[in-house]
């Protein structure tokens, strides 16, 4: 299965199977949140991200620096994935893309629900992503970044390879870019069409060059 390669594409809307699961990635800045927010809510969709945790858990962990707290964090959120497939709406979770063991399990826990993994990636620059973490105030370490990039640069270079593990572990991988994140009107799950738009069932996929 090879990815849809949407860069410098304008699509309207992407449209998934009833119930599916969808990862939203993309490094910290890249407008994974700006994205989500202005298409969801939406009937019948569940939108999970660790952020929601965060926010319940502060009222209790606050005081402590969040790297202590972290993990509880994380263990939420895939408390709160488990029990959304056990329901009946399709899940659209906010991921970074850059942790491994979290996409495995999200893709493991989607299968064991009997549900398919879908994979949309938000690529764009480190530059772009950077300005991205400043507008909205939310600026990560420069290391802590720089790792982001580097894993997300790995995960790009999977992508690009049709024999990799991923290819097997998800139903389909769609890469768009800002623009045309901005250009989406809707992310709905009423159909079987993974793009709903005249593009190329699937294109080479170009890794990014490695960013200092």
């Amino acid at each position: 299965m090879a990815a849809v390669d949407l860069r410098g594409h304008r699509v309207p809307e992407l449209n998934y199977a009833p119930g599916a699961v969808l990862i939203v990635a993309g490094v910290p800045g890249a407008g994974k949140t700006t994205l989500l927010k202005r298409l969801f809510p939406r009937p019948g969709v569940r939108l999970l991200d660790s952020e929601q945790a965060r926010l319940e858990l502060d009222p209790y962990l606050g005081a402590m620096p969040y790297k202590y707290w972290r993990p509880i964090v994380h263990a939420a959120h895939f408390v709160r994935l488990f029990r959304a497939l056990r329901g009946s709406e399709s899940v659209v979770v906010h991921e970074s893309g850059t942790r491994d063991w979290a996409t495995r399990l999200i893709v493991a826990a989607a299968r064991r629900a009997e549900r398919r993994t879908h994979l949309l990636l938000l690529d764009v620059t480190a530059e772009d992503a950077r300005a991205g973490q400043v507008a909205r105030r939310r600026k990560v370490r420069r290391s802590s970044f720089a790792t982001h990039v580097r894993r997300w640069q790995r995960l790009m270079g999977h992508v690009a390879d049709p024999a990799h593990r991923l290819h097997r572990d998800v139903a389909t991988i769609t890469i768009i870019d800002r623009p045309g994140a901005a250009a989406l009107t809707a992310i709905r799950f009423d159909g079987l069409a993974v793009v709903n738009a005249v593009v190329p069932a699937a294109v080479p996929v170009a890794v990014p060059q490695r960013v200092a």
